[in-house]
């Protein structure tokens, strides 16, 4: 309940900010509205927890490349963004655990990597992102859909290092999927 409040609250006054900066400038002529729609890949059968094994293992020998030491909390889920695999490397901060699972989830029900949301909360308006979904999206690099012959077949999330890291181990991951 107090989660939710919080939440509205965020949102309404990123509404009253963006909305007394838009009144004290000209009106912008209206953007052009794109006849395909964004990030429309369709599901395609859920990874296996064989498959996303091997992504775990390459996302593992990623992030521990000499002179690398980052320590990752690694989740992979399903097309429904629940979880198939997770591991946890040794000495991983505790908070990461949850932050991996949210960015899969994220990444797999959106379509997109969490990239794409931190890039938009950089502006004002972004601020609107936090009503998209429940749990709201996170905004974090590092979740980026597993995708298999024009399929997304899950997401994976990385976290543990800062965003860009958990972004690049999460890459080598999702190479291994074609």
């Amino acid at each position: 309940m107090r989660r939710n409040t919080l939440a509205i609250l965020a949102a309404c006054a990123a509404v009253t900010i963006c909305g007394q900066a838009q009144a004290q400038q000209p009106a912008a002529a209206p953007a052009a509205v794109p006849d395909q729609m964004p990030f429309d890949v369709p599901y395609g059968n859920s990874i296996t927890a064989d498959r996303a094994a091997d992504v775990v293992k390459a996302i593992v020998a990623e992030a521990t490349k000499s002179p690398r030491n980052w320590k990752l909390a690694i989740s992979v889920v399903d097309t429904h963004g629940d979880l198939v695999y997770f591991y946890k490397m040794d000495n991983t901060q505790h908070g990461s655990v949850t932050i991996s699972q949210n960015k899969a989830r994220t990444s797999a029900r959106l379509r997109r990597p969490t990239q794409i949301f931190n890039n938009a909360m950089q502006n004002p308006a972004g601020a609107v992102i936090i009503t998209l979904d429940s749990p709201p999206p996170t905004a974090s690099p590092g979740g980026i859909p597993l995708v298999e012959g024009g399929k997304i077949i899950g997401a994976v999330g990385c976290s543990g290092a800062t965003g860009d890291q958990d972004a690049v181990a999460c890459k080598a991951g999702v190479d291994t999927v074609k």
